[in-house]
């Protein structure tokens, strides 16, 4: 098969920032995504772990606002968190009608062990994607994004498992 010869107006996706933001987003999103399921929570679970271990209790609105969805949503996995022992729902100090989430000792202990693992896997990116003197901000969040295997990039093993494991999540719902 012949070589198709690039436009010359044409430059890489990964020289710009924007492009290497959301491919390292979408890769941490991945990495995180397989410590929570390792922890046997969901990703999403996860993040409301992460804003009430700051140890302050919320309401399901601060948490939705403080967790980037939508109230609705955050009611439904503030219910998964508490069915699972993770969380509980306390009174209000003051306010009689506004309940507040908190964690239990379990939603602590999981915190904790997931902590480990992203700090872990924080450290692994310092160490491994750090800046030269000379390089851009876009080299730098793409390198961050290639240790981390750019979200599944051509890791197809990755890929598969964590394409299987949604699948099963799907099925089971």
């Amino acid at each position: 098969m012949a070589e198709i010869d690039p436009d010359p107006r044409g430059r890489s996706a990964t020289a710009e920032v924007n492009y290497s933001v959301f491919r390292l987003s979408r890769a941490l999103q991945r990495a995180v995504d397989d410590i929570a399921h390792e922890q046997g929570v969901t990703l999403p679970q996860l993040l409301v772990l992460k804003v009430l271990g700051e140890g302050v209790p919320l309401s399901n609105a601060q948490l939705a606002r403080r967790t980037f969805v939508s109230s609705q949503a955050c009611h439904v996995v503030v219910g998964e968190v508490v069915e699972a022992g993770l969380a509980e729902r306390t009174a209000h100090p003051t306010n009689l009608r506004m309940r507040l989430v908190a964690l239990t000792e379990a939603g602590w202990q999981t915190l904790e062990r997931c902590r480990v693992a992203t700090d872990a896997l924080e450290e692994r990116l310092s160490r491994e994607a750090a800046p030269a003197p000379d390089d851009t901000l876009a080299t730098v969040v793409d390198r961050a994004a290639e240790v981390l295997a750019g979200g599944y990039f051509g890791d197809i093993g990755a890929e598969k498992s964590a394409a299987a494991r949604r699948r099963a999540a799907a099925g089971s719902k």
